[in-house]
């Protein structure tokens, strides 16, 4: 593993996301005052996985041809646009038009994942996916505390405390971030990319759909269920959306390697859809505090060995030269999973109980579990796969 480029693109990734922590506990308050109903929130927070979306498989495809390294610099100065328009928004509509350029900047996640595969072994690949979710994880404990702590001086002050991050990452990675190895230079062509989402990609990618459902449905509506519930403030949300990063980065960046060689990635897929499921169930029941803070870490627990997993069976199937495009559809999957959860989300909150966001996710998650196990067993075996035990074994 070459611990040079990957330590300065985790560093970038860290960065990047303690901005974006920041805007995430404030998005549904600051909606709400403009009149923004759940629905309106959900479309608010749906419109950065929209762009997303649209733009991950392309922003892939060019990273394949080009390179990596000029797609996240570009990416993230439109993403430092993004905070600056947040910060100066007084509308709604400046708030979904600085959603949308911040899903556009959101093309460097998919791109990083992409550089991450350059950089790791196939054997490493888990760990290398794990860390990025840890970086992306201390993130997010950052930056909710941070801008619930920000809050009150005013809604500008995060924002633009988000864009400071967001710029200071943006020169970080022009004066330190190098072009992986193999794209320094020509990459030849292979495969045609139909062929390349065989072999059991186009399974992981379908999980990779469904997973990322589930879990945006308890996103997109638990702040507002935590405000109406216990009359917390950005800063309250701040604070319990921080635990359960911190639960996730114990995980990703510390455990995933050791699960992964001990059960292997399809096993951890199953369990982790089965802990997704069942702390959504308990948050739920979350008009008792001790169900919710429960609830949160043991979905998180879930949630932070699911991701990883899936992320490194489908890298390690991918062509190398077709491995920005996989895994721009792989995060284009997820996209969609966050474009329609938030949608459903908000009709479910609004027009049937605050909780059933919650408890219909977890039966979804459970389905989604069972749906894995037979997908994954038909998962073609992959020289890095060997240590994941026989499928009978679960």
């Amino acid at each position: 593993m070459q611990r040079t480029p990957l330590f300065l693109i985790l560093v970038t990734v860290f960065i990047a996301l303690v901005g974006f922590g920041i805007v995430i506990p404030l998005l549904p308050v600051y909606a709400e005052q403009y009149g923004a109903s759940g629905v309106t929130v959900g479309f608010l927070m749906m419109t950065y996985s929209l762009m997303q979306f649209l733009l991950a498989p392309l922003a892939g495809k060019i990273s394949d041809k080009i390179g990596r390294r000029p797609i996240i610099i570009i990416s993230l100065a439109i993403t430092t646009g993004s905070y600056i328009l947040f910060g100066l928004a007084d509308s709604l509509t400046l708030l979904f038009v600085s959603r949308i350029f911040a899903g556009i900047g959101g093309a460097d996640i998919t791109v990083a994942q992409a550089y991450i595969a350059d950089v790791t072994p196939p054997e490493k690949r888990a760990k290398g996916m794990g860390l990025f979710g840890a970086a992306f994880g201390v993130g997010f404990i950052v930056g909710p505390v941070l801008g619930g702590l920000l809050a009150p001086f005013g809604q500008a002050v995060p924002a633009f405390t988000a864009a400071a991050f967001a710029g200071v990452t943006t020169i970080w990675a022009i004066w330190k971030l190098p072009e992986p190895e193999k794209h320094r230079g020509k990459v030849q062509r292979s495969l045609s990319f139909m062929k390349s989402m065989s072999g059991g990609v186009s399974g992981v990618v379908l999980l990779q759909f469904l997973t990322v459902f589930v879990q945006s449905q308890l996103q997109s509506m638990l702040v507002l269920f935590n405000v109406h519930n216990f009359s917390w403030t950005a800063r309250e949300n701040g604070y319990y959306l921080g635990l359960i990063g911190f639960t996730a980065v114990i995980v990703q960046g510390g455990l995933i390697g050791t699960l992964v060689r001990k059960y292997g990635e399809r096993t951890l897929v199953w369990i982790g859809l089965i802990l997704i499921g069942s702390g959504m169930y308990m948050i739920s029941k979350g008009d008792v505090l001790s169900w919710l803070i429960v609830g949160g870490i043991v979905n998180a627990l879930g949630f932070a060995s699911v991701l990883p997993s899936l992320s490194s069976l489908v890298s390690q199937r991918a062509p190398k030269d077709k491995q920005g495009q996989v895994l721009g559809v792989f995060q284009s999957a997820g996209s969609l999973g966050r474009i329609l959860a938030p949608i459903s989300g908000g009709l479910l909150y609004d027009h049937l109980a605050p909780s059933a966001p919650f408890s219909i996710g977890s039966v979804l998650a459970v389905m989604t579990a069972i749906l894995a196990f037979v997908v994954l067993r038909k998962l073609p075996s992959h020289h890095a796969d060997t240590t994941i035990p026989p499928p009978t074994s679960f």
